[in-house]
């Protein structure tokens, strides 16, 4: 989802062009979270989980820095790392082996962004847990970390940090945008290339026309757009050639083609707005923010970051964090 307020806009997991205006409406989860200010929002706990071993052919990644003895990290809750989820979904977080009733229960999580906020765990000697809490607007607009929800929201991408002056924002760690997923050999490098061809896309419910509608709006030769809410449908339709191709976040398309190489798909024709994600903080919590910075360029040294890297998206990151 990609909420905006304003002139303000935050980009998630989704389709980086397709920003949902943020109303308390989309703001509260669907089992009712916008209404629970506790600590956890209400639900249960989320353990958050490791990704596999990255391939043995690479030089294995050096163990995190540890913060120095005595230093205080700015934590709710000493030794716990709380995290909110934030708008971005797989393959930042992905969640597995959910148990219990929709009001508690543990739900096992995996992906990028857990990744690295393991690592970030790592150094300042905290467990991440992921918060069931989950009304997204107040992740977004800083409430849920000036309440003391939680100490970090994942998954977000302003498009200007300095225009949310409710929350303080790490260095980048992943560019967001979006990309053509295709079957091999396909060549579709564009919009262009994408002309008359069938093309599923997620639902465009902004109100803005996104890539596509400017494109078709401005094009006689048109793509022929096919839109879901559930746009992993069209996955099976591209491998039965039932579609030509998919236009998702640059971040799914490379994910589908790492986890499933026998479907002999490849992420291709990045395109659209580019936003950083970061990583989110109360304003006034530099302890924290100084030791998140400080574990993601440890992390893009030391060879975890590509290792992570490797694991969700395939290949060897472009650029790796720093500090700033």
């Amino acid at each position: 989802m990609s909420p905006m307020t304003g002139n303000r806009k935050i980009v998630g997991g989704g389709l980086a062009a397709l920003a949902l205006l943020l109303t308390a409406a989309c703001g509260s989860g669907s089992d009712g979270g916008g209404s629970d200010q506790s600590n956890d929002g209400g639900k249960g706990g989320t353990a958050a989980s490791g990704s596999p071993s990255a391939s043995p052919t690479h030089a294995p990644a050096k163990p995190m820095a540890k913060m120095p003895a005595g230093t205080d990290a700015g934590l709710k809750i000493k030794g716990r790392l709380t995290v909110c989820q934030g708008p971005a979904g797989a393959p930042f977080f992905e969640g597995t082996d959910s148990t219990g009733s929709a009001a508690g229960g543990t739900t096992h999580e995996k992906g990028f962004d857990v990744d690295l906020l393991t690592l970030v765990g790592e150094r300042i000697g905290a467990v991440p847990v992921i918060s069931g809490y989950n009304d997204e607007m107040h992740m977004i607009d800083g409430t849920a970390l000036k309440q003391g929800v939680c100490d970090i929201v994942g998954g977000v991408a302003p498009d200007s940090p300095a225009s949310f002056p409710e929350m303080s924002f790490s260095v980048s760690y992943f560019t967001k945008d979006q990309a053509i997923l295709s079957k091999q050999g396909a060549h579709y490098t564009s919009l262009d290339a994408l002309a008359g061809k069938r093309v599923g896309a997620s639902e465009n419910d902004t109100g803005q026309p996104d890539a596509l509608d400017t494109y078709n709006s401005t094009h006689s030769k048109k793509i022929k757009v096919t839109r879901s809410r559930m746009p992993e449908e069209f996955y099976g339709q591209l491998r039965m050639n039932q579609m030509d191709a998919v236009v998702t976040s640059n971040a799914r398309a490379m994910n589908i083609v790492a986890e499933h190489p026998d479907w002999g798909m490849t992420a291709s024709g990045e395109f659209g707005d580019r936003f950083q994600a970061r990583f989110a903080v109360r304003k006034d919590n530099t302890a924290l923010l100084k030791q998140i910075d400080a574990a993601l360029a440890d992390a893009g040294g030391n060879g975890q970051y590509a290792k992570a890297y490797r694991t969700w998206f395939g290949g060897e990151p472009a650029s790796v964090p720093k500090g700033e």
